[in-house]
């Protein structure tokens, strides 16, 4: 009997950890540590800039970019990992410069944002492209792990890490 609990719960963290993002956006992975510091390094982050981070896991980016004086909101569609950063956050004592909400990006307004952090996957970065186009304000800029816009050449390469300004 235990070992159809274990299963399950297995399953169960399966589903919303990697599977879940097949059918809401990406599938979870995390940022290494390098590449995250790599992400607030190249941003330029400034004290009481505005951070979105689409995507935002576990809310590691989140807290780095909070820590710096950043005031950032992680967008995640997983109510576990939401659950997941939240708690991370509060145990920081970071609630004043940092949020969670559970929400998928795609409906969001990203105009407020002076900043936007992604890591996401490739078949959505022209469609993402054309959504941050509209919405972001001139100098914005996007940090983006991994993946590339298609249309736009990044200002800024490190490694595997690219700065967008649009």
């Amino acid at each position: 009997m235990i070992i159809y609990l274990v299963l399950g719960i297995a399953l169960f963290l399966v589903f919303f950890f990697w599977l879940s993002g097949l059918f809401f956006g990406a599938p979870f992975q995390s940022s290494s540590d390098k590449a995250m510091k790599t992400m607030v390094r190249l941003s330029g982050v400034k004290k009481g800039e505005r951070v979105a981070d689409l995507g935002s896991g576990t809310g590691k980016l989140v807290v780095e970019f909070a820590k710096k004086g950043a005031i950032v909101t992680g967008f995640e569609i997983n109510p576990l990992l939401a659950w997941i950063s939240r708690r991370k956050i509060k145990n920081l004592g970071l609630q004043k410069r940092a949020r969670i909400v559970q929400a998928n990006f795609w409906k969001t307004d990203l105009s407020r944002f002076d900043i936007i952090t992604v890591f996401q996957i490739g078949y959505i970065m022209k469609g993402l492209e054309r959504k941050l186009g509209k919405e972001l304000t001139k100098g914005a800029k996007v940090v983006s792990n991994t993946w590339k816009f298609p249309g736009k050449k990044p200002a800024k390469t490190q490694g595997y890490v690219r700065l967008y300004r649009f």
